[in-house]
């Protein structure tokens, strides 16, 4: 459905714009925040009929990891929707003082970890995507991308933000536009490969097929090894995002 194919589109651009706040400062982040908001209750409308087949069928081990991703988001983005407003500055409607320092860590935490499952998720619908543009992927430039994405997510020491070990990003204002967005869309570009070899790879040990199961473990080592070689070769940036 075209209309679907949009809102996806969509979904990514503001996705990675919400964690660009470099370039779009604070009220820019807060008006694109609130459409993002808009784009997925859009999502989910026109999804709808995946909520009434939860209960319903068998579950297999794809059935099982699909479900608990897409739960898993739903709860990460409703927690980033509603501290966000609780802490923003432009709208002010849901600001309650006493929960100001709950929001911002709670904000912090599950902006990253939706950032991190949607990659997940579009990555586990990758398969019929591509089908239907006839896209090779990931291929070796992707794998590459994918390597240096999760350079970068190391390299920006985003699992402490994930586990809540710090309560405050750092935020490089000084960083060009283009860099930020590159490293944004390498880093979305490691868990959407994540996600579809993890599909993959379930599909593979449902079918007991060892061949089914090797070829996405090599590709995922094959990105991992991009990222070691990198941190070997180039070191740590100094800057974390």
């Amino acid at each position: 459905m075209l209309a679907r194919r949009i809102v996806d589109v969509l979904m990514t651009v503001l996705l990675l714009l919400l964690m660009s706040l470099q370039i779009t400062e604070q009220e820019g982040h807060e008006y694109i925040g609130m459409v993002m908001v808009l784009v997925v209750i859009i999502h989910q409308y026109l999804n709808r009929k995946w909520f009434s087949t939860i209960l319903k069928g068998r579950y297999g081990i794809v059935r099982v990891l699909s479900l608990a991703v897409n739960i898993s988001l739903i709860v990460a983005f409703t927690l980033s929707a509603v501290s966000g407003m609780m802490i923003a500055e432009t709208f002010t409607f849901l600001n309650i003082e006493s929960l100001t320092e709950w929001a911002r860590s709670t904000h912090l935490a599950s902006s990253y970890w939706s950032f991190v499952l949607m990659g997940v998720h579009a990555g586990m619908h990758w398969g019929m995507v591509a089908g239907r543009i006839k896209a090779k992927w990931p291929g070796v430039l992707g794998v590459g991308m994918s390597g240096y994405g999760l350079y970068r997510f190391i390299a920006a020491k985003i699992t402490d933000y994930l586990l809540l070990n710090t309560q405050f990003a750092f935020i490089d204002y000084d960083l060009p536009a283009l860099p930020v967005l590159i490293n944004n869309t390498a880093m979305l570009s490691f868990f959407v490969l994540l996600g579809y070899e993890m599909s993959r790879i379930a599909a593979g040990i449902a079918s007991k097929r060892r061949e089914s199961i090797m070829r996405p473990v090599m590709i995922l080592a094959c990105a991992c090894a991009v990222s070691l070689v990198l941190v070997m070769w180039m070191g740590m940036p100094e800057e974390e995002w």
